[in-house]
């Protein structure tokens, strides 16, 4: 691409971009911390309460989409897990296989980038 670097398939990018001079916010409420969003980065734990209301979602579900993992990390193979044991329909748009299929999981599988996927789907009309 025309981005100065390279995207890989789970997801990680080579940029070749200089952050040197780059400078993290400080807490604007306490002025010692730094601000962090409320998301879960890769490694990080997620908290039990959000682990929960996946949890509920995915029980709650007629079907699960997945778009754009490898479901690698258990906290995402561990929904779609549960919904192979719901019985649940299950999609995945993804370039690469899955934890889902290594596990024996029967997927309906895209095998695309999900942003052009994901475009063509929001340019339907349903």
């Amino acid at each position: 691409g025309s981005g100065g670097g390279r995207a890989n398939a789970d997801g990680d990018a080579e940029i070749e971009a200089d952050f040197a001079g780059f400078e993290v916010p400080g807490c604007p409420e306490c002025s010692e911390g730094m601000i962090k969003p409320d998301v879960v980065f890769f490694g990080d734990v997620v908290p039990e309460g959000r682990k929960q209301e996946a949890m509920e979602a995915v029980e709650g579900a007629s079907g699960v989409l997945v778009v754009g993992s490898s479901l690698a990390v258990l906290s995402s193979f561990r929904l779609v897990d549960a919904a192979h044991r719901l019985g649940l329909p299950i999609a995945v748009v993804n370039v690469g296989e899955t934890r889902a299929e290594r596990s024996g999981i029967t997927v309906t599988k895209v095998e695309e980038q999900a942003g052009p996927v994901l475009e063509a789907l929001a340019a339907m009309p349903f």
